[in-house]
């Protein structure tokens, strides 16, 4: 009898060390207050460069090395249709290209976002919502005579830390669809 309740004893013990091991899952690191500072002073800048037509100021808030911009256009289970930038210069020449059609544009983030922060503290994942407008300039037309663009989605950024700085390394745009933006909108 002894023996059976020193193996049942024992499997238990093993049983205990093992579930122990278990879910050793990565927990965040708390986000500081000057990271959540210097990350909401570069969203802030990306904001204000892409709304002032800012070109320079825009583009700055990125991560040349290891850039990446992925939107899926609305189209969450069609890869098909997705636009991916691995290079900062077709960032930087898609801005200008949305700079020279439009004349006045109008960027709304939700705030705070949320930010989860990995365990070395170097690397942000942050997400907000965001709703743009983009009012058509003088000489240009949009296709079936509208005056401008709505758009409105989720931003997931990357951000990471070099030196001491925060800047955006990835950008993914989830981008509404027609509808989601409808329902968002109780429309």
């Amino acid at each position: 009898m002894f023996k059976a309740f020193a193996k049942a004893t024992g499997v238990f013990i093993l049983l205990i060390v093992g579930f122990m091991g278990c879910g050793n899952a990565d927990i965040p690191k708390p986000v500081l207050p000057e990271d959540l500072l210097q990350i909401n002073i570069v969203l802030d800048q990306w904001r204000q460069g892409y709304e002032t037509e800012d070109v320079n100021a825009y583009i700055t808030t990125f991560w040349e090395e290891g850039f990446l911009y992925v939107s899926d256009w609305g189209t969450d289970g069609d890869k098909t249709d997705d636009l991916e930038f691995d290079d900062i210069r077709q960032e930087r020449d898609a801005a200008t290209r949305v700079f020279e059609k439009f004349q006045d544009i109008e960027i709304e983030l939700s705030v705070p976002p949320e930010i989860t922060m990995n365990q070395e503290g170097n690397q942000a994942e942050v997400r907000n919502h965001y709703r743009i407008q983009l009012f058509i300039s003088d000489g240009h037309s949009l296709e079936g005579g509208f005056s401008g663009v709505y758009a409105e989605g989720d931003n997931l950024f990357i951000f990471e830390k070099r030196n001491n700085e925060w800047r955006i390394a990835e950008w993914h745009d989830e981008a509404f669809s027609d509808e989601e933006i409808r329902i968002a909108n109780n429309l």
